[in-house]
């Protein structure tokens, strides 16, 4: 009897641990109009939050590339979903900087949250995938393109604008192609009257950096593991 009540106060010792311990507050961060603010939260809603947004990737990614008959239809259907459902910035609403999910809900953004959406569901897509910022030759700014590894070869892509790169062959145009001068420039089936210059920038597109864990490819849980594991060693 004696042993039965230790027991079951030892179940209800480690229960309460396990609720206080998931109750313990974590940060997380939001950018508005580039103001960003820290919020609290409890490690059990952070962490539902974020197998939430898994699935709903895994789920996406699925229901955009089924039937899909290669991999470049599989990138092709990502990115011309991105393109179609992620409108550019309305000036009338704020500029919101949180979770790449949240930017698929609200359907808009700036050309680093398109590009931001497209990268991540190719790496939900199995491509290794990210963006970058590309400075302008001729002047202090800047465009943000996408990179995709299909079958060992980097492309380059530009959701936001709907802009792609395509060789003689009218297939997509590798880095190899691009640094060769084998390249035009092809577009989403959604034309986009605003085209950028991106010839003067072609020599820093061309310059693909070490691609390592970044936002766009640690949104599943191991690679987030993996991912926290290598911040502590730095």
């Amino acid at each position: 009897m004696k042993k039965n009540f230790r027991i079951f106060i030892c179940i209800i010792i480690a229960l309460a641990c396990v609720i206080a311990f998931l109750n313990f507050n974590l940060t997380t961060r939001q950018g508005v109009d580039y103001k960003v603010s820290v919020i609290k939260i409890p490690l059990y809603l952070k962490v539902l939050d974020f197998f939430d947004r898994h699935y709903n990737y895994k789920q996406l990614v699925r229901s955009i590339t089924e039937g899909a008959k290669n991999d470049d239809e599989r990138v092709t259907r990502i990115f011309n979903w991105t393109y179609e459902h992620i409108k550019k910035q309305p000036d009338e609403l704020p500029v919101i900087d949180d979770h790449v999910w949240n930017i698929i809900v609200r359907g808009y953004g700036k050309d680093d949250q398109s590009c931001d959406v497209f990268s991540t569901l190719c790496n939900y897509a199995g491509f290794r995938s990210f963006y970058d910022y590309i400075p302008l030759a001729r002047s202090s700014g800047q465009m943000i393109l996408s990179y995709v590894n299909i079958k060992g070869l980097w492309y380059v892509f530009d959701p936001y604008n709907g802009v792609f790169f395509v060789n003689e062959k009218n297939t997509y145009a590798s880095i190899g192609d691009i640094k060769k001068g084998n390249w035009r420039l092809g577009q989403s089936d959604l034309k986009n009257e605003f085209i950028p210059d991106y010839k003067e920038s072609i020599a820093s597109i061309v310059k693909l950096k070490q691609v390592g864990l970044c936002r766009e490819n640690i949104q599943s849980p191991l690679r987030r593991i993996l991912f926290e594991l290598q911040k502590k060693r730095e």
